[in-house]
């Protein structure tokens, strides 16, 4: 079984997300869509086209406020394991 990680930049009117494509992290391929459920609909089926297998990915978003909820939610409910991390931690491991 191979686990796909996709990660999220959350915002108020987009998500920026990147699907990691192999174990290096060379290869990825990156999907921007609206934060909406129409978006998310969007991601998910594109996820499904990239041959990503729902239950064996791992989405890291940030807490951003609110607007990280509706898509946390609408991918759990789609069988993914999200995981949402504190911003400010980000930003702290970008610089060490």
């Amino acid at each position: 079984m191979k686990i796909f990680y996709l990660g999220i930049d959350v915002a108020k009117a987009k998500l920026d997300c990147s699907l990691l494509l192999d174990d290096t992290g060379l290869k990825r391929k990156s999907k921007k869509v609206t934060n909406s459920q129409t978006g998310f609909s969007e991601l998910l089926t594109w996820l499904v086209k990239q041959s990503v297998k729902l239950t064996d990915l791992h989405v890291t978003m940030e807490a951003t406020g609110s607007y990280h909820e509706q898509a946390a939610q609408a991918l759990h409910d789609a069988g993914v394991a999200v995981s949402i991390v504190n911003p400010v931690q980000v930003k702290a491991l970008g610089a060490t």
